[in-house]
């Protein structure tokens, strides 16, 4: 490969993401949800920056708003999106889910008020190593990794942790580069455990396509200039897009290994009866007390 074409593709898998919509894994029944959900929050200096508030689970009760968070790289975070995450969505904790390299070459924007969490999913990471073979089997074998790797584990089990000693009255903001795999994950996990169905959690997953396509087009046109071959489009575009393959890949392992999602939180989380119940009574509503 090309040095140029090597730099460009080392840069944008750090910090961004693209693809075509998948079709819908074919799981559950889905639930009729309220038309705001999913939409992005506009920020100056990050992307794909989204409320899981609003979203209907299967015993009819909402995700709370202004409460869960979840984002991409928060490098190039402006003042004023600072506070509007403080004020308006009541953000009062980091997690960051990147890598030692990628938290280092681009760390977080300090936010006056917000405690920085750094929560690797794996703590070292080498992005061009998605780029060689075939980029769809790599990103299904990453997304099998993050669910089963102790690193991850560790990593998943800290976020839940987290989000049980959050106050009702503060907002938890996760995220990794591009907001849409590790994060991607962790929001499956998230709204499992908060018995949101398999349907409106893939329809929310596979959201970063429209979030993050103006930006991924034009990586893909950069690197359609530098000279890249049709199979390293080929690969990139799998790798900075999410497919529903990539999602259930994890959920395949988790079932695999655990038996079900619920299993998962339990044993491969070490999460409680009591904590998930606990997660559900803070971060669920009926829908008139959901927005506050």
């Amino acid at each position: 490969m090309k040095k140029p074409i090597r730099t460009l593709l080392t840069l944008v898998l750090t910090t961004t993401s693209l693809g075509l919509v998948q079709p819908l894994a074919n799981a559950h029944a889905e639930a009729v949800q309220p038309a705001t959900t999913g939409r992005q929050i506009k920020l100056s200096g990050a992307a794909n920056v989204r409320d899981l508030g609003g979203y209907v689970n299967r015993d009819g009760k909402h995700v709370r708003a202004h409460k869960l968070l979840r984002s991409a790289s928060l490098a190039k975070l402006t003042a004023e999106d600072g506070q509007k995450l403080v004020k308006t969505y009541h953000v009062k904790t980091d997690v960051d889910l990147r890598s030692a390299e990628e938290a280092a070459q681009q760390p977080d924007a300090k936010i006056k008020g917000v405690t920085y969490q750094f929560n690797p999913v794996v703590p070292h990471m080498n992005t061009t190593d998605f780029m060689q073979g075939d980029g769809v089997k790599n990103m299904e074998t990453a997304y099998r990794n993050f669910v089963l790797s102790k690193d991850g584990k560790k990593a998943y089990r800290q976020l839940f942790k987290t989000l049980l000693k959050t106050p009702k009255s503060q907002a938890v903001l996760y995220h990794c580069s591009a907001g849409k795999d590790r994060t991607g994950v962790a929001t499956a996990l998230i709204l499992s455990a908060l018995k949101v169905d398999r349907a409106t959690i893939m329809n929310d997953y596979l959201l970063s396509n429209r979030y993050l396509a103006p930006s991924n087009q034009q990586i893909l046109a950069q690197a359609t200039a530098s000279g890249a071959h049709e199979a390293t489009l080929a690969s990139l575009t799998a790798v900075l897009g999410v497919q529903s393959s990539y999602l259930n890949s994890s959920f395949k392992a988790i079932n695999t290994k655990y038996g079900n999602v619920t299993n998962y939180l339990h044993k491969g989380l070490g999460l409680t009866t009591h904590d998930l119940t606990q997660l559900q009574k803070t971060y669920l509503a009926t829908p008139k007390a959901q927005f506050r």
